[in-house]
Formats: structure tokens, C-alpha cells, sequence
């Protein structure tokens, strides 16, 4: 299982690469579109809640 670090660095490169849309970056990584827009808002992600 991959840390979200580098689920957030996959997201990324292929915005960056491939031009992918939130839709079409978040179905391939099957994850909700909220998680695309925070991995391309920023590489780190956010910390958890308590």
C-alpha cells in the first residue's frame, strides 16, 4: 500500500505530464475529486484530524 505522499506525487505528475482533468485524474487513481484538487494545490498533504 502507497502513502499518500506518494499518491499525491503520482497525482501530480500526471496533471503535469498528461493534462488530465480533476475527473479524469481522480478516476484513475480512484479517488474522490477533493483529494485531486488538494494533491494540486499542494504536495504535502493535509494533516490529519484528531
Amino acid at each position: 500500500m502507497e502513502s499518500r505522499v506518494e499518491l499525491f506525487a503520482r497525482i501530480r505528475r500526471d496533471a503535469r505530464v498528461e493534462g488530465l482533468s480533476v475527473r479524469a485524474l481522480a478516476a484513475r487513481h480512484g479517488v474522490h475529486r477533493r483529494t485531486v484538487r488538494q494533491a494540486l494545490e499542494s504536495a504535502a498533504p493535509p494533516e490529519r484530524k484528531p
